[in-house]
């Protein structure tokens, strides 16, 4: 008999099982429609039934294993004896359901359904938040007739070196919306735009073309090619000045300089004609520019295999366009670092080390900050600026340096704080154990990293540490520093000191006033439409956790007690 995976939710998967007949169910609670109902967690039931499967059951018979990953939890064995059915018992059936496709088991032969457009990215719903995490790299179509995931493939390497763009084409019209829906439910606008090319005035755009990635939607095309081609090439053009002499894109994009690929959709293909994208296509993808052909054609190098698209993509192609425009609530602190609510200071690689969110950008997503060089470990740093009003600089400094104290231990980071014209900005923090209390001779803390490094012959910090040596980055927060340095001017020395050669050493300054300052390379700024942050010519606007009050006195008080 036909063996059968079915992905995708509960309500899905009732409807698709309503008219089978002989139905017997491992799962939680009780479902409409089958003959008997096991809960997971009844051993003696569920094994009963599972034996009476093995021994061959009643001719047409159905097990139905409702939750692959919770029913397998519960019994370790399951996987053995449902392979040992659908191989064996040739006179009745095995649907086993998930929600997604990596969770079935293993070795079993079955013929997988993909019902719902979420599941097979993996996904149980949508929220900017949790959706848009996905790289440029690959996204799936759908399911071949075994069940494997039809993966498209958006980059490959040229000359075996440098990742680029690939122009993609694809024959069955279900592919062709799920590749584009696939790539907005995973990527924001920001990594990932869309230009739809309709050669006459079908509804094959209709649904995607209202979500937030879509730039423009052209229709009748076939009637003048040629504008299209102008426009097409003066955007490649466009494009082309901003990536300036890096080999592509992908070598291009950094923190200071973001441009989101651009995936031309063209339908009736065969109508309008390749001279129209022949420019698109020769920059071998450095512009950004990708092409998407609704069929075969010798400008693109990847042609995506027949598959079968989830049976809801219609639906989906209707909802979540208009879904993405909806607002989503702030995160509160844990959440935007996506840990529970306690530190945990954890080993990380080197490329995470200093970078934590301090909020979200109006998709959902992290903005991060990068305390480490630029120029060392391609972070941000060294150095930054809080600039915003006296009441409201707090905000800005507890989301960044709370951040990395819940990231780094003590032993990894140490912070110095100067609040020149006592307002309690550092309300809190204070109480951290990675605070340094008391007078800090800056010069000598700079003077003694050097002595340091230059005993052990290492240039720098992190080939220090990498050496399996201790010492912690020092983060130094300074409110009303312009004040300070009216009042103090000798103050100027230790600023210029740890400005020009802190990187080296592993010291960081985050000056807070109403101007910035001189020495940042990142900015966290208050404006009229919120807060931002700038780095280079990229401006960044951001929402900070809603919580960072309560979290300035109760996270400090938890590290320093554990």
């Amino acid at each position: 008999m036909n063996h059968l995976a079915l992905i995708g939710p509960p309500g899905l998967v009732t409807r698709r099982m309503a008219a089978t007949q002989g139905i017997y169910r491992i799962g939680r609670g009780e479902a409409a429609g089958v003959a008997v109902s096991f809960e997971p967690g009844d051993e003696r039931r569920r094994q009963n039934l599972l034996a009476w499967f093995e021994r061959g059951a009643e001719p047409g018979a159905t097990l139905l294993v409702d939750d692959w990953k919770y029913c397998s939890a519960e019994d370790p064995g399951l996987a053995e004896s449902v392979r040992w059915i659908a191989a064996a018992a040739w006179n009745v059936r095995v649907v086993i359901t998930a929600r997604s496709l990596e969770e079935l088991p293993e070795r079993v032969p079955l013929r997988v359904e993909v019902l719902d457009f979420l599941a097979l990215h993996g996904l149980r719903r949508f929220t900017k938040a949790l959706a848009w995490k996905g790289r440029w790299w690959k996204v799936p179509a759908g399911v071949d007739s075994n069940g494997v995931p039809v993966v498209v493939e958006l980059t490959h390497f040229a000359d075996g070196k440098w990742r680029t763009g690939s122009h993609l084409s694809v024959t069955s019209p279900d592919a062709f919306r799920g590749v584009v829906l696939g790539l907005m439910a995973t990527h924001s606008p920001k990594l990932f735009q869309a230009m739809f090319i309709d050669a006459h005035d079908s509804d094959v755009f209709d649904g995607l073309d209202q979500a937030p990635h879509v730039v423009a939607r052209h229709r009748h095309a076939a009637r003048d090619p040629r504008k299209i081609a102008d426009l097409l090439l003066a955007e490649s053009e466009r494009r082309l000045d901003v990536v300036g002499n890096t080999w592509t894109i992908f070598d291009h994009r950094a923190f200071d300089q973001v441009l989101p690929q651009l995936l031309v959709c063209v339908s009736g293909f065969a109508d309008i004609g390749e001279a129209a994208f022949a420019a698109i296509a020769a920059d071998v993808g450095k512009s950004g520019m990708q092409l998407l052909l609704d069929g075969p054609s010798e400008l693109a190098n990847r042609l995506v295999d027949d598959c079968a698209a989830p049976a809801n993509l219609d639906e989906m192609a209707r909802s979540l366009p208009l879904l993405m425009h909806e607002d989503e609530p702030a995160p509160d602190f844990f959440a935007l670092h996506e840990m529970p609510n306690r530190h945990v200071w954890k080993p990380r690689p080197v490329r995470l080390q200093y970078r934590v969110p301090v909020g979200v950008d109006e998709y959902g997503q992290p903005v991060e900050i990068d305390l480490k060089s630029k120029h060392l470990q391609d972070g941000m740093g060294p150095h930054g600026d809080v600039v915003a009003p006296e009441g409201r600089r707090a905000e800005a400094v507890r989301a960044l340096v709370l951040g990395q104290m819940l990231r780094h231990s003590p032993d990894e980071l140490q912070v110095v704080l100067i609040d020149f014209h006592g307002n309690g900005v550092f309300a809190g923090l204070d109480g951290a154990p990675h605070v340094r209390h008391g007078i800090v001779d800056l010069l000598e803390d700079h003077e003694q990293r050097a002595r340091t490094l230059a005993h052990n012959n290492f240039r720098n910090i992190w080939d220090y540490r990498a050496a399996g040596l201790v010492l912690p980055e020092l983060l130094v927060c300074v409110d009303g520093v312009h004040g300070l340095l009216r009042e103090r001017p000798e103050f100027s020395e230790v600023l210029q000191t740890l400005a020009t050669a802190g990187r080296t050493y592993g010291q960081h300054l985050l000056l807070s006033d109403t101007t910035p300052g001189e020495h940042s390379s990142y900015r966290l700024e208050l404006t009229e439409q919120g807060w931002t942050r700038r780095i280079g010519r990229s401006v960044e606007r951001l929402v900070l956790p809603t919580d960072l009050n309560d979290v300035a006195w109760s996270l400090p008080v938890a590290m320093a007690s554990s």
